[in-house]
């Protein structure tokens, strides 16, 4: 994402992120230093960044809408902690670092995770923003919790566990993943159209998007944990073939899941092109996306 402006909105995510947990209590308990851990330990941010992209390209305030775009980012990180737990994914490494249970034990790791979700939600509802009215608050909070809750990410962690191991079509995969990663990236994009004020036909369109590029995202995801390196990832690759997981390489192979992930940007790209961009960003990341090594 070799763009002057991306590179900024990743630098102001990444100082908002660290203001946030500036005020830690450090006196009694782990908690605070167990959600930053995992928080700061670095990443794309690519659903902060969608968020600030599409409320930029729609002609919002960037300004309002950093703190906004930490919510989806601290719920996906959440998800992450929980992802490695033992119980779940069981891995070692995230983010090129130990993973939150590695370093403070299962049970403040799934305390942290259960903090960082409640901590998203609130940021949502008290954040503050000059004229967002109470009634698209209450929105943006409820699609966060349709989002991540059990029509959304942890439906869809719930369906990958127990496809371990069993046959699974294409179909049923499809949905899975449309639900544990592209529900909360569908959502960061419609929480940036909803602060950049779109109407209904330019929010229908945002949202044709995030679905294409919410699933683009896994697909990639499948092929990189087959063809990338574990130390570009920052985690264990080829962990999904030693789990027995479904996936797409597995489903369909490595050419036609190439094809498919192809045909996913298409339909990204081609959902935007009746939105006013001013520097057509979104595009660059769906590009991004399809073709990154991490």
């Amino acid at each position: 994402m070799k763009h002057p402006l991306i590179d900024q909105l990743v630098d102001r995510v990444d100082d908002a992120l660290v203001n946030y947990f500036r005020d830690k209590d450090l006196t009694c308990h782990p908690l605070d230093r167990a959600m930053e851990y995992s928080v700061l330990a670095g990443g794309k941010r690519m659903r902060p960044l969608l968020t600030l992209v599409a409320c930029y390209e729609l002609g919002g305030s960037l300004d309002e809408a950093i703190a906004f775009s930490l919510a989806p980012e601290l719920l996906h990180t959440y998800s992450l902690i929980h992802d490695d737990l033992p119980s779940m994914d069981d891995d070692d490494m995230r983010r090129g670092k130990p993973t939150n249970h590695k370093v403070f034990g299962e049970a403040n790791a799934i305390l942290a995770g259960d903090a960082l979700q409640t901590e998203a939600i609130q940021i949502i509802a008290s954040a503050p923003h000059s004229h967002l009215d109470d009634e698209k608050r209450i929105t943006m909070i409820k699609e966060l919790c349709l989002a991540s809750g059990r029509r959304g990410m942890v439906a869809g962690q719930v369906m990958d566990m127990e496809a371990a191991g069993k046959e699974m079509d294409v179909d049923r995969l499809v949905k899975l993943h449309q639900r544990k990663t592209g529900a909360l990236i569908r959502y960061s994009v419609r929480l940036g159209a909803m602060l950049g004020n779109a109407d209904e036909s330019q929010l229908l369109d945002l949202t044709a998007y995030g679905q294409s590029l919410g699933l683009l995202f896994q697909v990639v995801d499948d092929l990189l944990d087959v063809e990338g390196d574990s130390g570009l990832l920052g985690k264990t690759a080829g962990k999904d073939v030693d789990q027995n997981k479904a996936t797409f390489p597995k489903l369909i192979g490595l050419e036609a899941s190439r094809k498919f992930a192809d045909g996913l940007l298409d339909e990204a790209l081609q959902a935007l092109t009746r939105l006013p961009q001013q520097e057509k960003l979104l595009g660059s990341l769906a590009n991004y996306v399809r073709h990154r090594e991490y």
